[in-house]
């Protein structure tokens, strides 16, 4: 069993995110050296709480005394370097979680460019639709040809691939067995239209689907859905890298489904 830092680390890492102000210190050192009373018009604290700051940065070797000023170590300008990155990233998982927390085994090798608050999505109370609205929105906007995964049916979908269908773009769709009876029973003109429409390719995959991709010529939308199938968040990217992943992602998912047609034949014969 590998051993973990000892407590003094702990202590260190304590001290430092402790208070903002902490931070605030070590940070206007870094814009330059300065006396207490200089800290003070900037940082928001009172002087002893600031010489207090100051005397535990300095048992730390953070900082160091010269002339009447204290400077950064190069010891502190790394911990205030790694602090900022690790608050950056404890940013990043608060605004990418509702994405990240439905993802599943999806997770495992998801591009970073997905991970930018920026091309993220998300539902809240205040705006459940937010997600699905701009999912919708995406499809509305492709170039191209599709290929999709999709976990669930729903008639708003259904619509975009008629719109989608009648521009002539060509569809691969991918979906499981929950929603192709879902399909059967409550959207049997869709189904009917994945059988019979020379523009669209369905694929019944060999195990329930957890997620949503969608690519069309230069771009991918990943959607992440609740335990309920609503869709909670959706990621946007025109990344190279991320389109790469996509496509390896859906010829993975379409190598375990079986087409449309087959599936269904088998159960007529069942039957």
């Amino acid at each position: 069993m590998a051993e973990g830092p000892d407590d003094t680390v702990f202590e260190d890492c304590q001290f430092l995110t402790g208070s903002p102000q902490r931070f605030a210190v070590l940070a206007q050192l870094q814009e330059r050296p300065a006396r207490p009373t200089d800290l003070c018009d900037t940082v928001d604290a009172t002087r002893t709480t600031i010489q207090r700051i100051l005397a535990g940065c300095s048992e730390r070797q953070w900082v160091v005394k010269r002339d009447g000023e204290y400077r950064l170590t190069v010891t502190g300008q790394r911990v205030l370097d790694q602090y900022t990155a690790l608050m950056s990233e404890v940013e990043r998982a608060r605004a990418v979680g509702p994405l990240a927390v439905h993802l599943g085994s999806m997770a495992a090798d998801l591009p970073a460019e997905l991970l930018d608050p920026d091309c993220l999505t998300t539902s809240s109370e205040q705006n459940p639709l937010a997600a699905i609205d701009r999912f919708t929105d995406w499809l509305h906007e492709v170039d191209g040809d599709v290929r999709a995964i999709s976990p669930i049916v729903t008639s708003v979908f259904n619509d975009v691939a008629v719109d989608l269908l009648e521009t002539g773009t060509h569809i691969e769709f991918i979906i499981d067995h929950g929603v192709l009876e879902r399909s059967a029973s409550d959207f049997s003109d869709a189904l009917e239209r994945g059988v019979e429409h020379e523009n669209i390719d369905t694929y019944v995959h060999d195990t329930p689907l957890d997620i949503g991709l969608a690519l069309d010529r230069s771009r991918v939308c990943l959607a992440a859905y609740d335990d309920r199938n609503n869709v909670r968040a959706i990621a946007e990217s025109d990344a190279k890298a991320v389109y790469n992943w996509a496509e390896t992602v859906f010829d993975r998912y379409r190598a375990r489904s079986q087409p449309l047609e087959s599936v269904l034949s088998v159960q007529e014969n069942k039957q």
